[in-house]
């Protein structure tokens, strides 16, 4: 190869250069085959920044106002709310108070609880047994007395004895006493005064019951005197009151009185019992027979009686307090009334011996 100089280069200052004129267009070729697989995508590349905001469009016409709330559906669904949250209150009630009732019911025993013993009216008695009783629901079927007053809780042991009839402080008209347990198996008992759900009461007064008190019958005082029903025969005396004292009796309805006392020396409560006119006891008006062959003293004898030797014409403190037309008297010690003012009717047996004897 031989070298041949490069051209020169153009002359700027020459027009330029024509070139070759396009040559006509040939004949159509076939169709374009099926496009090719597509290549993978690329990475997308950062988002511009948003363009401005467009003028706002024109407002359109005002629609008509939302329909009303349905109140009256609403307020029935509430309604209806509170009657089902109700009947669930009232039956979760109803099971927790039968879960309660089957569970028995628990302590401590207070006054106007109820037991499953009443007491029945029986012979008197100078020694009478507390009994043991279950504190029952005043609905139950084997509710039969209610406690009035509640004295005193304490434990039993193991061996459970007859108790002696313990005078507590009951109020009037209690039929019994009664140590009042939760349930069969409780060492825990309450002693308490009841009185009976139904009648009749021992606890009345006169009906030779209960605790002793005013308008009940005593027995004889000589034979550790005892309640007695004031409609039997052979009671002594008849109380007016029961009261701390022998001062605190009433003392123009007392005429004689007398005190409880317990085994064992132990204080019972209002232990002076005041007794007034009735049955056994003296007063003014009756006649007394010959207290010639009489150890106890002088006893009633029927005025129409050839037995009567005095009549009484009153009960006082001291002989000078007896009235006119007395004309004899008896004394007693350590009585509440002390003196018997008589009018003697016919003489007695030891001065008719006396007047055979001349003296």
């Amino acid at each position: 190869m031989t070298g041949q100089s490069p051209p020169p280069p153009p002359d700027p200052n020459s027009p330029p250069q024509q070139g070759p004129a396009f040559p006509p267009p040939g004949a159509y070729g076939p169709p374009p085959g099926p496009p090719g697989p597509s290549g993978p995508v690329g990475p997308s590349g950062p988002l511009g920044p948003p363009g401005p905001l467009g003028p706002p469009g024109p407002v359109g016409p005002v629609g008509p106002p939302p329909a009303p709330l349905r109140r009256g559906r609403l307020i029935g669904l509430i309604v209806a709310g509170v009657v089902v949250l109700g009947l669930v209150f009232t039956a979760a009630t109803v099971v927790g108070k039968q879960r309660r009732d089957a569970a028995g019911p628990t302590g401590p025993v207070k006054a106007e609880h109820c037991v499953n013993l009443r007491t029945e009216s029986a012979p008197s008695s100078s020694t009478k047994t507390i009994r043991q009783a279950r504190r029952v629901s005043c609905t139950a079927k084997d509710a039969k007395a209610k406690v009035v007053k509640v004295v005193k809780a304490g434990e039993r042991s193991a061996f459970v004895l007859p108790m002696g009839q313990s005078e507590p402080d009951c109020p009037d008209g209690a039929d019994a006493v009664m140590n009042v347990t939760l349930n069969d198996k409780d060492k825990r008992y309450w002693e308490t005064c009841t009185r009976n759900l139904a009648g009749p009461h021992p606890g009345d007064p006169g009906a030779g019951g209960g605790m002793l008190g005013a308008g009940d019958c005593v027995g004889d005082l000589q034979i550790m005197g005892s309640e007695e029903p004031c409609t039997g025969t052979g009671w002594y005396g008849k109380v007016v009151a029961r009261v701390p004292a022998e001062r605190d009796c009433p003392a123009s309805r007392t005429l004689e009185t007398a005190r409880l006392s317990r085994f064992g020396g132990s204080t019972v409560p209002r232990p002076v019992v005041c007794i007034g006119a009735g049955g056994k006891v003296l007063s003014s008006g009756d006649c007394i027979g010959d207290i010639s062959f009489m150890v106890n003293g002088p006893q009633k004898q029927a005025c129409s009686s050839q037995s009567a030797i005095a009549k009484i014409t009153a009960r006082v403190d001291t002989r000078k307090e007896c009235p006119s037309g007395s004309d004899k008297f008896l004394e007693a010690e350590n009585a509440y009334r002390p003196v018997l003012c008589l009018h003697q009717i016919r003489p007695t047996f030891d001065e008719k011996i006396k007047s055979l004897g001349g003296g």
